[in-house]
């Protein structure tokens, strides 16, 4: 296993892991990788470690550039397992090696693994390590999506090691955004975020912002998941959509999301379809029973309309149904105006369930609509109604 030289004496020494399809009920058809990144400098740096499970890979690269004993640092940005798995590994390999992270990270590594015998430099935001040639810079980066997540700049490379922020579930043949087609690196990019660090719009915003502040002139950003972004004009184009979905604001449009048993909710997500695009207003339309809730989740982050349909069993939401508001609900979309609706066979009520929750994230909301067993002409008129009512908030 070679490592990869994505800067002069810079190499990326991560895993790729081909065959994940599912990460915490996030679908990731493309896989993923786990970056990490090894500076040779006077003060040989490696930053952020990988499953642990996958140790040996990426410790093979490492030892394709320098054996572990002359490591001096270890940064880690990030305690969840998919970048410190292995950090007891490397530390054993390399005992005489200090972690750098901030407090939080010292109390989440603590908290995860037998850490006697570590050494620790603490850090905090602006502060710099000299590292030879080069300067180490940290930024924390506090709930974006951990307490002690952090990034790591490279001021003299231009280099940000971002970790979580700026990734990508998708694993290539090439470690380069300019290697893929750029729809489908900024597609993955999106959904990354809306299933991820959605809920830290505000913390998002705020490491844009401190970036600023401390005037990182940043020409590439090599985050933990996915492709790196290379290049001024790479690296403006995912500075501004975090900053476009940070800010949380919509695009107008409208987005219907239901299952059905026997048809009848079915028929209604059709009406309140088919009234929106009467309206002229983009929408998209999704089924639970053919599509994971990490795809519609995507459609949410641009969106001024949440339309949620359940057909009732047992007295109870339908499980897909459930599944999806408890998974929506964590991520705690802001700003939207909705509709819950839906069918029912001898006793109604179900839908204010989904009510609950949307007055829960603070959204404007229309009254339930329900229909017993199927809905006639008449009934969908009146659902074509309250979808106009919804368009007026």
């Amino acid at each position: 296993m070679q490592a990869k030289e994505i800067k002069k004496d810079i190499y990326w020494v991560g895993v790729k892991d081909w065959n994940l399809r599912e990460f915490h009920g996030y679908a990731t058809p493309h896989g993923s990788t786990y970056n990490s990144y090894l500076i040779m400098d006077e003060k040989i740096t490696l930053v952020d470690g990988v499953k642990s499970y996958m140790s040996q890979e990426m410790t093979e690269r490492v030892k394709s550039v320098v054996d572990f004993s002359q490591i001096s640092y270890v940064v880690v940005n990030h305690v969840e397992m998919d970048h410190s798995g292995n950090i007891p590994e490397i530390m054993k390999l390399a005992p005489q090696a200090v972690i750098i992270t901030d407090n939080a990270g010292k109390m989440a590594l603590e908290a995860h693994f037998d850490t006697a015998g570590w050494n620790y430099k603490l850090v905090t935001t602006g502060e710099s390590v000299s590292i030879g040639k080069r300067s180490l810079t940290f930024m924390t980066t506090p709930m974006l999506h951990w307490p002690d997540s952090m990034m790591t700049y490279v001021k003299e490379e231009k280099l940000l090691l971002s970790n979580d922020g700026f990734g990508q579930h998708l694993a290539s043949d090439g470690l380069f955004v300019n290697e893929q087609p750029l729809d489908l690196v900024v597609n993955e990019a999106k959904s990354y975020y809306a299933n991820i660090l959605f809920p830290y719009g505000a913390q998002a915003e705020k490491a844009l912002n401190t970036a600023g502040t401390l005037g990182l002139d940043i020409e590439m950003i090599a985050p933990s998941h996915g492709c790196i972004w290379s290049g001024k004009d790479e690296v403006n184009t995912i500075l501004g959509l975090y900053a476009k979905w940070a800010s949380g604001k919509n695009e107008g449009k409208a987005v219907v999301v239901y299952d059905s048993m026997w048809g009848a909710t079915a028929k209604m997500a059709e009406t309140v379809m088919a009234e929106f695009q009467d309206a002229g207003i983009p929408v998209t339309k999704h089924c639970l029973a053919v599509e994971n809730v990490s795809e519609v989740m995507v459609d949410f982050l641009d969106a001024a309309y949440v339309c949620i349909g359940n057909p009732t069993l047992n007295n109870q939401l339908f499980p897909r149904v459930a599944g999806f508001v408890t998974y929506m609900k964590g991520l705690a979309p802001r700003g939207k105006k909705a509709l819950a609706f839906g069918s029912y066979g001898w006793k109604p009520g179900v839908v204010k369930q989904i009510q609950q929750v949307y007055e829960e994230l603070g959204w404007q909301t229309v009254a339930p609509f329900e229909e017993k067993y199927t809905p006639k002409a008449e009934v969908l008129e009146q659902l074509k109604e309250r979808v106009r009512e919804l368009i007026k908030l």
